[in-house]
């Protein structure tokens, strides 16, 4: 809008009454438009004035002053910009829009996992309602985009994992494997935990390949017999130059394609002022790199936390706070649904005992989906967040959707079971109205949170 106003000591606008020279009329024009106080809603908050700053400076090829994470997240940020001006919805946008493209995504996922519609839903719901997913996918911050990258580049290794010789053709398995390196590629240039994850998508793919040689074997011990209408000597022709050819596209897929992915990622920088070329992009993950182990550490934050803490959401993360009145407040602040995160406890070690006991290879799947985004941060000692435990969520309502279906399979009256299941996703949604104020910065009463929703001391909300 490019409006200035001034205020007195009392925040009363002070009207302007001449500008000199002339010119400078068109600061003082729009007094009116001008907010009666500064909130999320016409301002920054937390790392928007990181991000949102840089997309701005993306859209007009000026120099870059958020260089911490790669470029990827904040290209994103941009486009919003680019459409909808400098403003809170321009900056936002993206990010929700991502948030929303994630709700089919976890749905398609679940529906391929599970087998079963209505549990697709219910898991669908459990990450709709789910307190971070909202209240991340409503910030202008990266953390959205590498969370949805997770989650496409491991679909598409789902898809993979859960194939054989029997029931997909080679060039079907290279197409999803393609996929599934350009959606890494697109994670790790949004923000770097995207290399925990292609970690995880490693040892899933590596897993993949054994199956295939188990397969191979039995085809081997009977060479004239078939499974599912496919011969096992074609089997056994085809195994070892498939098995050659999907290394060799991986390594394109995997390496080369995201590299490329990466550096694309890099022209805002290359438009800027002060760039230098190449050697910008190899200066800033020196930087990058130098900031992460060396920089933050040391450094405090009342609103931190430790990996084993998000588990249990010992301290969620306050983003903003304002005042209406001395009894009602208005806050924002991130962590999970309590009925999703603190249940996704005991669903992830029923997927252990699923593994150990049934050798159950989707629960195998969960469980390394879920630790690579986690294991990572056990040793970092820099400076850490709630938030950054954000990509794990999609895997915990996974988890939470396939233990239902294992309580589903083994009951008696399986209609009590899917009923059950859509009370529970009830329960959740049930919660996620109790605390949408302290999720969405809506004007709420502190009498209330203090007595309703502060359920622990280390719990700042408002």
């Amino acid at each position: 809008m490019k409006e200035f106003a001034l205020l007195d000591s009392s925040g009363n606008l002070i009207e302007p009454v001449s500008a000199t020279p002339s010119e400078g009329q068109a600061l003082f024009d729009e007094q009116q438009e001008v907010p009666e106080r500064s909130s999320f809603r016409n301002g920054t908050y937390f790392d928007e004035i990181y991000h949102g700053r840089t997309g701005y400076e993306f859209v007009h090829h000026l120099n870059v002053y958020e260089w911490t994470h790669p470029p990827l997240g904040k290209v994103f940020i941009s486009i919003g910009i680019r459409i909808f001006g400098m403003c809170p919805f321009g900056w936002r946008i993206v990010g929700t829009v991502f948030g929303i493209f994630m709700l089919p995504l976890i749905y398609l996922f679940a529906k391929k996992l599970l087998k079963k519609s209505w549990l697709a839903i219910v898991t669908c719901l459990l990450l709709t309602f789910d307190f971070m997913h909202f209240a991340q996918t409503r910030i202008a911050t990266i953390d959205v985009y590498i969370t949805f990258f997770v989650m496409l580049m491991y679909y598409f290794m789902y898809k993979y994992y859960s194939t054989s010789f029997y029931d997909s053709s080679f060039k079907k398995g290279l197409i999803t494997l393609a996929l599934c390196g350009i959606s890494m590629g697109l994670g790790i240039a949004s923000k770097w935990t995207g290399i925990y994850a292609g970690a995880g998508l490693a040892v899933l793919f590596f897993i993949t390949l054994y199956k295939r040689y188990s397969e191979y074997r039995v085809a081997v011990k009977t060479p004239n017999g078939e499974t599912n209408g496919i011969s096992h000597k074609f089997i056994i022709d085809n195994f070892k130059p498939y098995m050659i050819k999907t290394i060799l596209w991986c390594c394109i897929f995997f390496v080369i394609v995201p590299l490329i992915i990466y550096c694309i990622a890099y022209i805002p920088y290359l438009q800027a002022p002060n760039s230098q070329g190449f050697k910008t992009i190899i200066d800033n993950q020196s930087s990058m790199l130098t900031y992460h182990s060396k920089t933050v550490l040391g450094s405090e934050h009342p609103f931190s936390s430790r990996w084993y803490e998000w588990i249990i959401m010992k301290r969620p993360i306050w983003y903003y706070s304002g005042t209406i009145t001395s009894e009602v407040k208005e806050g924002i602040s991130s962590f999970g649904n309590p009925l999703v995160w603190w249940l996704g406890i005991p669903a992830f070690f029923y997927m252990v005992y699923l593994i150990f006991k049934n050798r159950d290879k989707n629960a195998l799947f969960l469980v390394i989906a879920y630790l690579a985004q986690l294991v990572s941060w056990i040793p970092v000692t820099r400076l850490t967040f709630i938030y950054h435990y954000f990509p794990c969520v999609p895997f915990i309502v996974l988890m939470l959707g396939y233990s239902i279906l294992n309580i589903y399979n083994e009951a008696k009256n399986k209609k009590a079971v899917m009923y059950g299941a859509f009370v529970y996703a009830g329960l959740a949604i049930v919660l996620f109205a109790m605390f949408y104020p302290v999720l969405s910065g809506h004007p709420c009463s502190v009498d209330y949170v203090d007595h309703f929703l502060k359920w622990f001391d280390s719990w700042v909300l408002i």
